[in-house]
């Protein structure tokens, strides 16, 4: 499984509901935003089954080598409508915003044509911190079911991850 990595600092609370992904047409694509929380130990590898796309290789890249354990904290459709933005309130003030900038059509070795997704996603610090961003724009083209991982925030005594999953 080919996994795009982009580290940044951040923790996760979704606003929105799983109606309204369920809401969308067939022919929408959904971003599902997967939050996992990773802890350091001396135990051997623990991954939770349900991280299906935290493969025991996965876990072996710079930067989740450096822990043991991996739980699901939550997991959230979101419906990518045009380009309208996804707004997800993380637990420290800041706003991680995700939107759908364009899709491709890619030629494959030998194989049928795949749609490339090209995503724009930023973290907007809390209002009252004084700051405009933490995370500036970062853009990712993947293509279905190619997760990417947004992550490095501390909490509750080990590193926060996130999971973006572009599901056709």
């Amino acid at each position: 499984m080919a996994a795009a990595l982009a580290v940044a600092g951040l923790a996760l609370t979704a606003l929105g509901t799983v109606g309204a992904a369920r809401a969308a047409s067939a022919h929408t694509p959904t971003l599902e935003v997967t939050l996992i929380h990773a802890t350091a130990g001396d135990a051997g590898l623990a991954i939770d089954p349900q991280l299906k796309e935290l493969s025991p290789a996965t876990v072996q890249q710079a930067p989740f080598v450096r822990y043991r354990a991996y739980r699901l904290l939550q997991r959230q459709p979101f419906p990518l409508v045009g380009s309208q933005t996804v707004k997800l309130l993380l637990p420290n003030g800041r706003t991680l915003q995700a939107t759908l900038t364009g899709v491709s059509v890619a030629a494959t070795d030998g194989g049928p044509s795949e749609k490339r997704y090209q995503l724009e996603a930023q973290i907007v610090a809390a209002a009252d911190s004084g700051a405009t961003s933490f995370l500036r724009s970062l853009q990712v083209t993947v293509s279905a079911n190619e997760p990417f991982f947004v992550g490095g925030q501390s909490y509750q005594g080990g590193t926060m991850f996130i999971e973006l999953n572009v599901r056709p």
